[in-house]
């Protein structure tokens, strides 16, 4: 199983556009690791979590074709992890050469705001129509939470994000396949304890674990993670067996608040058992 990260910030990326603090200020002079993309992640070459605003110029830019998508997993709607384009422009209308269709996966609550928003912007028909689906060459497929589905070769299991209402819908999902396992978990903040539970009913234990750090020091989570509810997890994950004993954690959906230089913060983060996660990281589980 290979995992590439095509984005680790916040929204609305990392440095702010229009941002002339410290942080912002230095990491556009660093550049390199220190400039994120909105936060999406590729497994192998045919599941995409969270069909972003900028997982087209992140597959220009690190050389990583996406027509072999085949699975979408949407962890939630919001702008940074959803943009409505990346659906309308797999219509005829655009000439689009379609490889494979694309099964996407979120919870009912987000496939239908999805549907408003693509429906806001033109007029090809509801995504759960059959006749739309067969012009943007997708299919959909709700799932709940707690909910394990197999597609593709993947066994897939959606749990609720710690992230806005619980009524919304917001998923965190973990994916297996071939003995191996990643758990992919952001927008959340503290995770709920039933996930835990539930975590350990299905007996997880992953390979990978990529982690909401949003904020930095000093900062108490809201609907994110700060450094030190990110270390409190990353313990309760080894200490619960949720991770693998060669297990490795990383760090993504990063903004400028708290946070730290790639380098300076990959020092932090190793001295509590992680990491931090870059645009065009590539892992490679053999």
């Amino acid at each position: 199983m290979k995992i590439c990260f095509l984005g680790t910030g916040a929204s609305p990326s990392s440095p702010l556009p229009f941002c002339c603090c410290e942080f912002c200020r230095t990491s556009r002079m660093a550049g390199g690791e220190n400039l994120r993309k909105r936060s999406s992640l590729l497994i192998n070459d045919d599941l995409l979590i969270d069909i972003g605003p900028d997982i087209f110029s992140a597959s220009g830019q690190y050389g990583i074709p996406l027509e072999n998508i085949r699975i979408c997993l949407q962890t939630h709607p919001h702008g940074d992890h959803f943009d409505p384009e990346m659906i309308i422009s797999r219509h005829p209308d655009y000439a689009t050469v379609i490889k494979n269709e694309m099964t996407i996966i979120a919870s009912k609550e987000t496939l239908m705001v999805m549907d408003s928003i693509i429906n806001s912007k033109c007029d090809y028909g509801s995504i759960f129509d059959k006749s739309a689906q067969r012009n943007y060459g997708i299919r959909v497929m709700p799932i709940a939470a707690y909910e394990r589905l197999d597609c593709g070769g993947y066994l897939i299991t959606a749990y609720p994000a710690n992230h806005g209402a619980p009524d919304q819908g917001f998923m965190i999902y973990s994916v297996m396949r071939g003995g191996r396992s990643i758990l992919y978990a952001t927008d959340t903040s503290v995770i709920f304890e039933e996930v835990w539970l539930k975590m350990r009913e299905y007996n997880e234990c992953f390979d990978v674990i990529v982690l909401d750090h949003t904020y930095g020091a000093g900062i108490e989570p809201s609907d994110h993670l700060s450094l030190k509810a990110f270390v409190d997890h990353v313990k309760r994950f080894r200490e619960e067996g949720l991770l693998k004993p060669n297990g490795l954690v990383y760090a993504t959906h990063i903004s400028h608040e708290g946070n730290y230089l790639y380098f300076e913060f990959e020092t932090i983060a190793e001295e509590f058992g992680y990491h931090i996660a870059y645009d065009g990281l590539q892992i490679e589980l053999e």
